[in-house]
């Protein structure tokens, strides 16, 4: 079954809930199939920057998007030395 991409799961002009954001990443850092990381790390990572668009500047919210794009830019690397 194809791994859905982004823009299948949150359309152009659509809303980016704070528990949106949170699956997509909890996806990609379940994720154990080599071959679908990367593509689940990229949709992650996109449904952040598009949440932190939507959050106020050190709000609780914006921490946890931030610590969770720290972790996706190195979850290749961990998962690699793992």
């Amino acid at each position: 079954m194809p791994t859905a991409t982004f823009v299948d799961l949150f359309p152009p002009g659509g809303y980016m809930s704070s528990s949106d954001w949170q699956a997509l990443y909890s996806a990609a850092l379940a994720e154990s199939d080599p071959r679908k990381l990367s593509g689940r790390i990229e949709t992650a990572k996109r449904a952040i920057h598009e949440r932190l668009k939507d959050v106020d500047d050190g709000s609780r919210e914006h921490d946890q998007l931030d610590r969770a794009l720290h972790a996706l830019f190195t979850l290749p690397t961990r998962r690699r030395t793992a």
